[in-house]
């Protein structure tokens, strides 16, 4: 009896000592539902921005630059969240750097689209979308911690 208690208590030990040793995911990395549902709603937007985007009208060479500056910002935030969510998959934290790359990524393509003049459609639902994925953005900073 004395033989399978020891066994008992090793076997506590070692899951323990796994449990502990184990890298734990923080919770501002996993989450709550407002967190992971701002996390998709950033992405959401972010796509719907880009697909606006492309459809705008390069005729014009400033439309075109502005156009290009929109794309690269764009395509910044979304390497920003694939930092992130590679961060969030691999129970890492996530590096404040990735944090600003979006958020300066989403400031640099809403510049470009409000510099664009015109009467474009495309261009006033890409403010839209890219207003939408500021505000996920906002959310995602006020509630995932």
């Amino acid at each position: 009896m004395a033989r399978f208690h020891a066994s008992a208590l090793l076997a506590i030990f070692f899951f323990a000592f796994f449990a502990l040793a184990a890298p734990v995911v923080e919770t501002r990395q996993v989450g709550n539902l407002t967190c992971n549902v701002a996390r998709l709603r950033i992405v959401g937007a972010l796509a719907a921005t880009n697909d606006d985007v492309s459809k705008i009208s390069t005729a014009d060479a400033t439309a075109a630059d502005a156009v290009a500056t929109a794309q690269s910002g764009l395509s910044s935030a979304g390497d920003g969240i694939k930092t992130i969510a590679g961060s969030i998959l691999t129970g890492q934290q996530a590096p404040a750097s990735a944090r600003d790359q979006v958020g300066q990524g989403l400031i640099d393509a809403q510049t470009a689209l409000q510099s664009i003049d015109g009467t474009d459609p495309a261009v006033t639902t890409a403010l839209g979308n890219m207003a939408k994925a500021i505000k996920a953005g906002q959310d995602v900073v006020a509630n995932c911690k």
